[in-house]
């Protein structure tokens, strides 16, 4: 079966929101993208991208009640800011089940608790959320089964705290998301290499060049877009787009980056915030 359905970039950026002039062609928004498909939406992650996706959902589908599922890769602030400007959380009649990692001393819930409330934000989450919402915990290496259609598989990530990647089977399609995740310098991380081969589309962090981290930017979680280019080429990823840009980054260098790295490999693109693939364009390939 040929998956039906839209991808779209809500959010592309990493670290920082980077609006202005030099940024508007890819965007400055920080990392959300959603997979529509029927009435659910799959949503990774809930950066700055994240307000808009809710009200673009709030204008194609209310009255009726919206249901999705959002996956969490960690919850440093560029990954969770969205949270609290998501409108659809306000309405009772909207459905929503929040997956992430916990840590050691607290549970996801007190996670995104403990970052909208007093002195952080001026509404408490309990007041704010108003749609049933559902918090659940994973681990590295757990599948959730969201309808007879869709699996999505939690990958480990290496990035500082922690992370979770997602791989989503969507009828025949796959799509990955990795992100923030750094690859040992021109080397692919064994355990994304095996998760990642073959998929029909791969999101993956490319925030820095191999002379970026040989020059101050090692261990910081991030990846070369050199070995992410070569990582697709490696696993025979169908389409690749470089994602979690640099908020330093302007649409000339993303441009240029996208014209070197499709010298190397083909298929690939530089994430483009409003961006939209029909899922069947993808899939079946």
């Amino acid at each position: 079966m040929t998956a039906d359905g839209t991808l779209t970039f809500w959010g592309v950026r990493g670290s920082i929101p980077a609006p202005g002039p030099h940024t508007v062609t890819f965007g400055g928004n920080t990392s959300c993208v959603s997979v529509e498909y029927g009435e659910h939406v799959v949503i990774f992650d809930a950066g700055s991208g994240l307000r808009r996706l809710g009200l673009h959902l709030l204008a194609q589908r209310a009255p009726a009640p919206i249901a999705g599922s959002l996956f969490l890769t960690h919850t440093h602030w560029d990954h969770i800011q969205g949270l609290p400007f998501f409108t659809p959380a306000f309405a009772p009649e909207n459905q929503f089940v929040i997956y992430g990692e916990a840590r050691r001393r607290y549970s996801l819930i007190e996670l995104m608790e403990d970052q909208i409330q007093h002195p952080f934000f001026p509404v408490e989450m309990q007041h704010l959320f108003r749609a049933h919402i559902n918090f659940r915990e994973l681990e590295s290496g757990e599948s959730v089964v969201l309808d007879a259609r869709t699996r999505v598989t939690a990958v480990r990530l290496t990035h500082p705290n922690a992370a979770l990647g997602y791989v989503l089977q969507l009828d025949a399609l796959r799509v990955a998301y990795i992100t923030d995740h750094e690859h040992p310098l021109e080397q692919r991380s064994p355990q994304v290499q095996e998760a990642v081969t073959g998929v029909d589309l791969l999101i993956h962090d490319a925030q820095y060049s191999r002379d970026e981290i040989r020059h101050g930017k090692q261990g910081w979680g991030h990846s070369a877009w050199e070995d992410v280019v070569d990582l697709a080429r490696e696993a025979q990823v169908k389409q690749l787009f470089l994602f979690h840009h640099d908020p330093e980054a302007t649409d000339e260098h993303l441009n240029a980056r996208q014209f070197q790295a499709q010298q190397r490999f083909p298929p690939t693109f530089v994430a483009r915030e409003g961006l939209k693939i029909p899922l069947h364009s993808v899939s079946g390939r």
